[in-house]
């Protein structure tokens, strides 16, 4: 069987799940539940590092509660006073502090507007963003591409996971390499092999729903134990009405077709199979 390309990767997904992310979606991948989206996408960036999104979904809605999901607001607060706001997302006391000095960059560079700041060229923000508290490379091409509309495919844990199983060009050869690659050389290599199969969506648009239904298929089926066969997993990720209704499915993984993962399993539990008949063969 030939490898997949990452466009019948896609299709899959988006058959599957429909549209995650943007106006077309039913319901938003990445809610949003106040009126400064873009700070709002930065604040659930770094919340989420290390983190599943349904701690970071109560923290995002606390915050606004307490009327400090914005830079100005933020900044006003002292660190021993957020952190406790924080929980119980991981690390919460350094985010506290790290989401602190964002919102005084913010509030004294771009006078609180967190959009002006990332609407900046995209190479000039990207190294402005890395040189700032908790923003790691995946964070930033989060918030570049969510916040700011910018083409940056991001690399997250559940991208690496899927590849390596699924095993698509250019690496089918060598699968383990989604996994070993350095960060900045995984998105370039996607980036590049994306630049012609899908050319009906924008590179923005086409990023943002491919890194939605890659974390959705990875929450569902893709887990670090896969229920290839399914049922998915039943795990709330989002509290939004009508967020998960897709989950009365009885299917399984809409990539299990054109996995090399679970075509080796399968493989592998015939041969299993075929040896302990033979075994069990009276003489």
């Amino acid at each position: 069987m030939t490898s997949p390309t990452l466009e019948a990767i896609y299709t899959r997904l988006l058959a599957h799940f429909s549209r995650l992310h943007g106006p077309l979606a039913v319901r938003p991948w990445w809610p949003i539940f106040g009126d400064d989206p873009a700070f709002e996408m930065l604040v659930g960036a770094v919340l989420v590092q290390q983190t599943r999104w349904e701690a970071v979904e109560q923290v995002v809605q606390r915050l606004l509660a307490a009327d400090l999901l914005s830079p100005v607001a933020l900044v006003q607060v002292e660190v021993a006073d957020l952190g406790p706001l924080l929980r119980p997302v991981a690390f919460y006391p350094q985010k506290a502090s790290g989401l602190r000095a964002l919102a005084a960059y913010i509030v004294t560079g771009y006078q609180g507007r967190t959009a002006t700041l990332l609407a900046r060229p995209l190479e000039e923000l990207r190294a402005e963003l890395l040189a700032l508290p908790r923003i790691g490379p995946e964070t930033c091409d989060v918030t570049m591409l969510y916040g700011g509309g910018h083409p940056v495919f991001v690399v997250d844990a559940y991208t690496r996971r899927l590849f390596a199983r699924v095993g698509p060009a250019p690496h089918q050869h060598e699968p383990e390499r989604w996994w070993r690659d350095r960060y900045a050389q995984v998105r370039q290599t996607i980036e590049v092999t994306l630049a012609h199969p899908v050319p009906a969506e924008p590179p923005v648009a086409l990023y943002a729903e491919f890194h939605a239904q890659i974390n959705e298929v990875c929450v569902r089926y893709c887990l670090a134990r896969p229920r290839c066969d399914g049922p998915p997993s039943r795990r709330v990720y989002s509290r939004q009405d009508g967020r998960e209704s897709y989950l009365d499915r009885a299917d399984g993984c809409p990539l299990r077709e054109i996995c090399r993962y679970y075509r080796e399993e399968q493989h592998d539990a015939a041969s299993r199979g075929s040896s302990g008949r033979k075994r069990g063969k009276p003489a």
